[in-house]
């Protein structure tokens, strides 16, 4: 049954007052960017035209409901339009500590993303839904919810538990490819989605087991270094829940109680960013990239005594705030266009794809994925080598508008088109009798969305996505379902996909 329109508050609407609270921050970090080394007066009316494009945007999303849209104007407003506001307020970088870097830059690379964004929403609402869409599982059963619980569990084990056996240097390379498609990214995604749908046909013990492992995944993944794992934890959530619904309504109950614990999580993120950090600048560097969870413990006791009496903001946020700064990424890039040409070249992708994915056993070109590679630059490290990034591993996030520029300079606006036109067109033609399939086709096409948005690397996406979409169907025989009066879509507006959520459809 469907939240009723009445008590429930979309999704939309939130982002909407998201995005205008954005905004006035931002009007009012105007005077503090007059002596900024990184942004300027200027910059920070660009971002408020940037709040404007993105509430036009949503504006068109609440009357022809699109999930790209939703996922798009969240990224934008979370980790571009706040990242203006935090640095005028703490000019903060270690991005643009690379090169020389100032405001110049800052406005240049944000006017190419408002114009990129006119083509990418141009592209989403050029595609329109037939009817409804959302998946209606309310006459099928969860029939495999032990065997669900079983290949979490073996997913943990896996994960965590390899590092008291191997180190990154000396683990097999068939091992790592195959913890490939047994990673918890996959099956806790596909595991939600499972919960999601047939939660009401769920036994409470089946329900629990499945839920205590997210939990389980969440706390470990936080210990062995990962500072996103909490914020990812959300995005899979509106990626489950637009797939399935459509649009997400959320009961007013849970969303005040939501607005009431808003500061605890705020300060649970700080928390496990802190702790992630020491974690991952504490390991043994002889270990290798993993933490056993004895390892992990012990960190984690030594960070809460370190930590706990540093309590100044002004020495805590700047790390976090250049963290969650996506808008950095893109415009460091872009005013280092020529730079980086060696990395950012259509032969070097394809290298990378024959090396990272095409032969698991061995290398034939010795290169490093892209977004492994940009280190080899800026550290002035020479030609970039696999070899050597076991010996200093870091990953960079380009976000698509730093890559496509990158690559193709302003040639590249149409690629943003059809980047979106395309993969929402393919979004609304995927089908399937089985709900569960229907739903996790849907999420692979938002998961790739996402990645490209977030971009590591087109490479780094590819290589990811295909372990995705091979677990579909491998893993059939763990996520089974059978029907019980009607089939898995329906066209019905009136589908529930997750507590307290209700779903409105898609309509045209």
């Amino acid at each position: 049954m469907s939240v009723p329109a009445r008590t429930a508050i979309d999704i939309n609407t939130v982002l909407t007052a998201l995005n205008l609270f954005v905004a006035a921050l931002i009007a009012y970090a105007i005077p503090h960017a007059a002596n900024n080394p990184y942004v300027d007066q200027e910059t920070m009316q660009l971002g408020l035209l940037l709040s404007l494009q993105t509430h036009v945007a949503l504006f068109f999303e609440k009357r022809r409901r699109d999930p790209f849209v939703i996922l798009f104007a969240f990224t934008t407003i979370l980790y571009f339009s706040l990242r203006l506001f935090t640095l005028a307020l703490y000019p903060y970088s270690v991005v643009f500590e690379r090169y020389s870097y100032g405001p110049a830059d800052s406005n240049f690379g944000l006017i190419f993303i408002i114009v990129a964004n006119l083509f990418m929403y141009a592209g989403f609402f050029a595609v329109k839904f037939r009817g409804n869409a959302a998946v209606d599982a309310s006459g099928w059963r969860a029939r495999t919810p032990t065997r669900v619980a079983l290949l979490m569990l073996v997913s943990i084990v896996y994960s965590y538990m390899s590092a008291i056996y191997w180190s990154a240097d000396d683990q097999p390379r068939i091992a790592s490819v195959l913890g490939i498609f047994i990673s918890p990214p996959v099956i806790f995604l596909m595991a939600l989605s499972y919960f999601t749908l047939f939660r009401k046909s769920l036994s409470r013990p089946a329900a629990y087991s499945i839920a205590g492992l997210i939990a389980i995944e969440l706390v470990a993944h936080t210990l062995a270094g990962s500072r996103s794992t909490i914020t990812t934890l959300l995005q899979n959530i509106m990626l489950v829940m637009l797939a399935i619904s459509g649009s997400i309504k959320i009961k007013r109950g849970w969303f005040l109680l939501g607005s009431l614990l808003t500061p605890a999580l705020l300060v649970l993120l700080i928390g496990a960013f802190l702790l992630s950090t020491f974690n991952r600048s504490h390991k043994d560097p002889e270990g290798g990239s993993s933490l056993s969870i004895g390892q992990a413990l012990q960190l984690a006791g030594e960070a809460r005594k370190e930590l706990g009496a540093e309590t100044e903001l002004d020495l805590i946020l700047p790390p976090i705030f250049d963290r969650a700064g996506f808008f950095d990424y893109a415009t460091e890039i872009i005013a280092h266009r020529d730079q980086y040409k060696e990395v950012f070249n259509l032969a070097a992708y394809g290298r990378s794809i024959v090396d990272n994915l095409l032969t698991p056993g061995f290398d034939v070109y010795d290169q490093p994925k892209i977004g492994n590679a940009l280190q080899f630059i800026y550290e002035d490290m020479g030609t970039p080598s696999k070899e050597l990034i076991s010996e200093n591993y870091q990953s960079d996030q380009f976000d698509i508008h730093g890559e496509l520029y990158a690559l193709f300079g302003y040639a590249s606006l149409p690629l943003f088109f059809l980047i979106a036109f395309g993969l929402k067109r393919i979004y609304v033609r995927v089908s399937s009798p089985s709900p569960f399939v229907l739903a996790m086709k849907r999420i692979v096409i938002l998961s790739a969305f996402i990645k490209i948005v977030d971009s590591y690397g087109m490479d780094w996406t590819i290589i990811e996505m295909v372990p995705f979409v091979a677990a579909i169907f491998l893993y059939t025989l763990f996520f089974r379902s059978h029907p019980q009066r009607r089939s898995a879509v329906a066209p019905a507006l009136d589908s529930s996909a997750s507590l307290g959520v209700g779903t409105a459809g898609f309509t045209q």
